[in-house]
């Protein structure tokens, strides 16, 4: 099939601004249509041409708190359907049990569940069951390994150039007559299939919060337990640390998401009596913006189903620093929050009238769900896996 023939065609004018949650359906039209559709170049010129996938789901995977075991059981929860179902086999096309560690533009980010025979780092689509492998050295089970994937970058002769891997090692310098505590750097050269160490170096005392990352943009923000965040430009090899638009002092959670919304760096925080959505504007003078201040007692009012009570629960949880609310993940807009023993999702743009989605109870996710779970938001797309 010679797609640049098709390339002025009707239907592949259409199909090809069509999102990719309609194409997964459109697939089982016709052969015709599923040969188009599952084209590599099809999906390049698509991938430009379509408008921005909004937000298909959110995965979810529970964490021990106390032990150093990782949990198999990951869960999917799809938004924008009238009645939510859990799915918790979406890539069990994988050869083995995994941790997701990073979602990007429709490409997952796993390792191996630990022990293994042989670990391995995973990029894969669930939507097409595609994945590859990435050689995982120095395994341990606390590895701040992070992904990104631009779909822009991406063309039909090398298709991992729209990727990024980032590992951060923190070290602990013995040998110097004082010690030193520092970041390091790793990036995946994906031509020469090595991890290649970055002569960049950042010193900070702190150490990096499990599953409180994301990259932007070419730069990744790490949350550290000072709290503040580290932030590496992976182009320009240059990092820097980043305060938090607030202190954690008393009347605040300590629990802080980091999020990205148009683009944007978020910082999401819990006042005594609001949801507070912080944008980055400036990074290298640490400047932020208060885009959305949610009064607590707002999201009360327009959710008596869900919430009662909500503003003295929630400051009751922060005295006693076990969170009521807990925000866990945020992208282009959409909140997933914890409120008590229930998810919901709702869009911080409708301040006048900040509905709660319910998703579904913590329990259906399993023992594990309430502290410090791994949640990424999750678009679907049509990407071809490299070496796939």
């Amino acid at each position: 099939m010679d797609l640049s023939l098709l390339n002025n065609d009707i239907s592949f004018n259409i199909l090809s601004r069509v999102p990719a949650n309609m194409l997964v359906r459109l697939k089982v039209v016709s052969k015709g249509w599923q040969r188009v559709i599952s084209n590599l170049d099809f999906t390049q010129i698509q991938m430009k041409r379509a408008e921005p996938v909004s937000i298909s789901g959110f995965f979810f995977q529970e964490r021990f708190e106390y032990c150093d075991i990782d949990v198999e059981n990951l869960s999917y929860i799809p938004i924008g359907t009238n009645q939510t179902k859990i799915y918790q086999n979406t890539i069990a096309f994988l050869p083995e049990k995994v941790v997701i560690l990073a979602s990007s533009n429709g490409l997952l980010c796993c390792r191996s569940c630990i022990p293994s025979l042989k670990p391995a780092i995973y990029i894969c689509n669930p939507v097409n069951k595609e994945w590859m492998t990435v050689k995982w050295e120095k395994i341990k089970r606390c590895d701040f390994i992070t992904f990104s994937f631009e779909p822009c970058s991406v063309s039909s002769f090398n298709v991992t150039k729209g990727y990024k891997l980032v590992r951060v090692i923190e070290v602990d310098d013995l040998t110097s007559e004082k010690e030193q505590l520092y970041f390091s750097f790793e990036i995946y050269d994906w031509e020469r299939k090595k991890w290649v160490r970055s002569k960049e170096l950042c010193y900070c005392e702190d150490s990096l919060c499990n599953n409180k990352q994301l990259m932007s943009r070419g730069i990744l923000y790490w949350l550290t337990d000072a709290p503040q965040i580290l932030s590496f430009d992976i182009e320009n090899q240059l990092s820097l640390l980043i305060s938090l638009p607030l202190p954690i002092t008393e009347g605040y959670s300590s629990e802080i998401c980091l999020g990205e919304s148009d683009g944007e760096l978020h910082c999401i925080m819990v006042s005594e009596d609001s949801i507070l959505v912080w944008a980055l504007m400036d990074r290298f003078s640490s400047k932020w913006d208060l885009k959305v201040s949610i009064p607590l007692k707002l999201i009360e009012k327009c959710n008596p189903e869900f919430v009662c009570n909500l503003v003295e629960r929630v400051a009751k949880a922060l005295a006693a620093k076990d969170p009521w609310l807990h925000p866990l993940a945020l992208k282009d807009g959409l909140l997933f929050l914890r409120i008590s023993n229930s998810a919901y999702a709702f869009h911080i743009d409708y301040l006048k009238n900040p509905k709660l989605k319910w998703l579904c109870s913590m329990v259906d996710l399993g023992p594990n769900s309430y502290i410090g779970p791994t949640v990424l938001p999750y678009s679907m797309s049509l990407a071809v896996v490299a070496n796939a």
